[in-house]
């Protein structure tokens, strides 16, 4: 049970007890009774005491209206208190602890009209009309009074436009209406739906995440095997040995990159031969010769005309 709850009903436990043990009350004595549990700091839960045979005994006599406005506190709200006429004057504190059960009522998720289950936003206009406040300062001064006594958690936003109280919560509180449950179970209906609506998504989201991990898994297996089966290979890799991964014997040969295999696994790349970025040892090698041997016979070329010259100038 919620602390202010448990306050509230040891709270009107005193009025209770008196209604309950009073031998034969007469309606005036309940009237009274009803009146100070009314007026008692931190009463806010009347259904105890409304269904005692006490305060019952006053249907049908002229201290009725005592009985109406008991429910009214239970259930009901100030517009409703304004709109029933011949009910008794409410002192101070009366009227603030009416007018604080009816800020809950307003603000509860299950209040109608109410879509939300986490915020209701309240305008000043409208609270200032249902509850019976002559000014903006009025609501605000109510609001804070019933933030620090527990009632509810709020934010006031004066600024916005149009002013607004956001409530993020309520106390338990108020007692339900008579003929109020199979709204009740309307309500508590469509926000099971809405759960069930967002259990079923959050589990296809982590199937889905579950099915790519499974393929991310399989595929670096896949590749990892690949790659020890080039090393261990003793004849050049195909096609063939990129998409099932099989295992050779020993030998040593030119290792395809990781993207090759990547390309490979996915039907993308090529086949891959010894031949591929090789660099022909037997073409560089002649072409070396070739320069060498270019270079050798121009330097020969060179001696003999020298000598020539050299000839010439001895028979001069």
């Amino acid at each position: 049970m919620d602390q202010s709850q448990t306050k509230a009903l040891a709270a009107l436990q005193p009025f209770v007890h008196l209604a309950t043990t009073t031998k034969s009350p007469s309606p005036r004595f309940v009237a009274e009774l009803i009146k100070s549990a009314l007026s008692a700091p931190g009463t806010y839960i009347f259904t105890e005491l409304l269904q005692t045979p006490a305060c019952q005994s006053l249907r049908g006599t002229e201290l009725l209206p005592w009985l109406t406005l008991l429910e009214v506190f239970s259930w009901g709200t100030y517009e409703e208190y304004t709109g029933v006429p011949g009910l008794p004057e409410l002192d101070e504190p009366q009227t603030l602890k009416l007018r604080q059960l009816s800020l809950l009522t307003l603000a509860s998720p299950f209040a109608p009209g109410n879509n939300t289950t986490t915020t209701n936003a309240l305008t000043y206009p409208s609270l200032l009309q249902s509850l019976g406040l002559p000014d903006a300062a009025s609501l605000e001064s109510l609001v804070t009074q019933s933030t620090y006594s527990g009632l509810l958690t709020a934010r006031l936003s004066p600024t916005s436009n149009p002013p607004v109280v956001n409530i993020t919560s309520v106390a338990p509180l108020r007692d339900l209406r008579p003929q109020s449950l199979p709204a009740l179970l309307q309500i508590l209906q469509t926000w099971e739906s809405r759960c069930t609506s967002v259990v079923s998504e959050l589990e296809a989201q982590i199937s889905a995440i579950r099915h790519t991990a499974t393929q991310r898994n399989a595929t670096q297996q896949k590749r990892q095997e690949v790659v020890d089966a080039a090393v261990l290979s003793d004849r050049p890799l195909d096609t063939a040995d990129f998409k099932n991964g099989s295992r050779l014997s020993r030998g040593v040969h030119k290792l395809p990159s990781k993207r090759d295999i990547d390309q490979q696994m996915e039907g993308e790349g090529g086949e891959l031969t010894d031949d591929d970025g090789r660099m022909d040892l037997d073409e560089g090698m002649s072409d070396v010769g070739s320069h060498a041997g270019g270079g050798r016979g121009g330097h020969g070329v060179g001696s003999s005309r020298g000598a020539k010259r050299n000839r010439g100038r001895g028979v001069k």
